[in-house]
């Protein structure tokens, strides 16, 4: 039983340490009053910086300012939920990202970014018993702007749209397929978007897409799909060369591909994966992506006197024209130019004989020719500066990016190896002063007889050439999503800058050790060959030069947009102001 004098002790330990938990209580209110209005200004600081850097797209830093300013209030307009006696006060600075990733600030040049503060004060229930009635909360963030933008080395397309129909063979040659200019000109006027693709259950995402294996089959079927699910029937014929080119049997010969090796896109970047790209840039580049093609050669002696049928060798079409997206400076954003390497033989036969003045009549044996051809080795980045920058999209204000061009050595050659041979009478020969040339070599002259057989060896080379080149171009849109920047030479061999050389000559079976001792011979079979309207140059090597630029290399490099030592860089598309918030 308790005792009476010891009854309320309980009561009086409870109001006490109530006195402290009331107390305790009161300033852990007040304390979560300001950890809650921290929490909510961090978060306006966060969306205010995120709107504000959306407007950060190449302009200058007093380009800048009024449309930040007037920028500012009207976020906070929107975001106006924070806790706090007053409104929240917001204030900007503009910089760059420094090489350690922190904020600089910047009041001249382009900012890539913009640091926010953000105040709010609140109002204490109890804490002004410590003299303390109100507090504040400030934080800041710092948002980044990235901008990207998608070019291309080269095209399929451009050859198609401008209605070259003599890109038909080698694109045909090369996709496996025949299809009419009606049918190309559709697949080149189609446009897809990788999202597109990556949202069919064929696909199934990006990475698959733009890292994985894939059937270039089922990546034909893919783009007919996505096509075919556009409606209104623009796309119909494209679908349909879609179809068949995914039912030949080169697709099936091709298999896997990596798209990877000609889409140099990020699965994660966003913005690339919504640019409508060429279902023909996609088609042509997709069959060169895992490897070596070889073009076959075409008819290029047709008409062509002298030349054979018989060809061996051919060129390898090394790389398609190829697509980079993403921010410059990033291994992204890097694509390689189109390449032609390889070297074709041809056959000369039953060459017509040659009236040399001065000699007579010699005949010409069949001769070899070649024609060899190195061409790309070359890369596209973009880079900044310049700064990519989103106009309005016409010709007084185009968008523009800054892309590095650098390639390498190119060549692209033809030779031809004749001999020219025959008797000639030794009195001719002494009439082109060869006295002592033929007594150094043969002896007495008087012991020769008539005539002294005449074999006379020549090499005949048309060549361009390039050295490599690096420079940076601009590239606008418009107009260069039409009309490409070009970099480096065409294409063409010039008949004209025929060069010939001597390699050989004999009298009589022994070799001439002095060609310049004998050039009163050489010089007028020259003059036959290269001059003469009737000769070798003008009746074969004409035609058949012509014929190769216009049926041969000269399609294949139209088709690709491929130049000496350089290529056609095309703009594709650009987005500006993508926010993403730093640290």
């Amino acid at each position: 039983m308790r005792r009476k004098d010891e009854r309320g002790a309980v009561a009086l330990l409870v109001t006490a340490l109530m006195s402290v938990l009331l107390v305790s209580s009161a300033f852990a209110v007040d304390l979560g009053v300001q950890r809650v209005a921290r929490s909510d200004v961090q978060a306006l600081a966060d969306v205010v910086a995120l709107d504000l850097a959306r407007s950060i797209d190449g302009r200058t830093v007093d380009q800048l300012r009024p449309a930040l300013d007037a920028q500012l209030p009207l976020s906070l307009r929107r975001n106006t939920a924070v806790f706090g006696r007053d409104v929240p006060t917001l204030t900007y600075r503009l910089g760059v990202l420094g090489s350690d990733g922190g904020f600089q600030e910047r009041t001249t040049g382009v900012p890539d970014a913009v640091q926010v503060a953000a105040r709010t004060d609140v109002d204490f229930a109890f804490a002004s018993v410590m003299g303390t009635d109100h507090g504040s909360a400030q934080r800041r963030a710092v948002a980044a702007s990235s901008s990207t933008a998608c070019f291309r080395l080269g095209t399929f397309v451009a050859a198609i749209r401008s209605g070259d129909s003599t890109v038909l063979g080698p694109l045909n040659d090369l996709l496996g397929v025949n299809l009419d200019l009606v049918s190309y000109r559709a697949l080149a006027d189609a446009d897809v978007r990788l999202s597109q693709l990556t949202a069919l259950s064929s696909i199934g995402s990006p990475e698959h897409l733009l890292t994985g294996n894939i059937a270039y089959a089922d990546l034909l079927r893919a783009m007919a799909e996505a096509l075919t699910r556009e409606g209104g029937g623009t796309n119909t014929v494209a679908v349909q060369a879609l179809n068949k080119l995914a039912a030949s049997s080169t697709a099936a010969t091709v298999g896997m591909i990596s798209l990877a090796n000609v889409l140099h896109v990020a699965p994660t970047d966003r913005a690339a994966l919504e640019v409508a790209l060429s279902v023909l840039d996609i088609v042509g580049s997709a069959r060169l992506s895992n490897g070596k093609y070889f073009l076959g050669v075409p008819n290029i002696q047709a008409q062509v006197p002298g030349v054979g049928f018989q060809f061996s060798g051919g060129i390898s079409l090394v790389s398609a024209a190829e697509l980079a997206c993403g921010a410059p400076n990033t291994t992204q954003a890097t694509a390689r130019t189109a390449q032609l390497d390889g070297t074709v033989d041809i056959a000369f036969t039953n060459l017509p004989s040659l009236n040399v003045a001065g000699v007579g009549t010699l005949q010409t044996a069949k001769g070899t020719g070649s024609i060899a051809i190195v061409a790309g080795d070359g890369t596209g980045q973009l880079v900044a500066p310049p700064s990519i920058r989103c106009g309005a999209g016409t010709l007084a204000d185009p968008s523009s990016f800054g892309v590095d061009v650098s390639t390498g050595l190119a060549s692209y050659s033809m030779t031809v190896d004749l001999t020219a041979g025959g008797d000639v009478k030794l009195t001719d020969l002494i009439g082109l002063n060869l006295t002592g040339v033929l007594t150094n070599l043969l002896g007495n002259i008087l012991t020769l007889g008539n005539k002294i057989s005449v074999e006379v060896g020549v090499k005949l080379t048309i060549s361009t050439s390039r050295t490599p080149s690096h420079n940076t171009v601009t590239v606008a849109i418009p107009p260069n999503d039409k009309t490409p920047v070009t970099t480096g030479g065409s294409v063409f061999l010039d008949v004209g800058a025929v060069v010939p050389t001597i390699t050989g000559v004999k009298l009589n079976g022994k070799v001439v050790p002095v060609l310049s001792q004998v050039t009163a011979l050489t010089n007028p079979i020259l003059n036959e060959l290269v001059v003469a309207s009737g000769g070798f140059v003008n009746k074969s090597l004409t035609p058949l030069v012509d014929n190769v630029n216009q049926k041969f290399i000269g399609p294949v490099a139209r088709m690709i947009g491929l130049r000496l030592a350089g290529a056609d860089v095309y703009g594709v598309g650009v987005t500006c102001g993508m926010p993403r918030l730093v640290g």
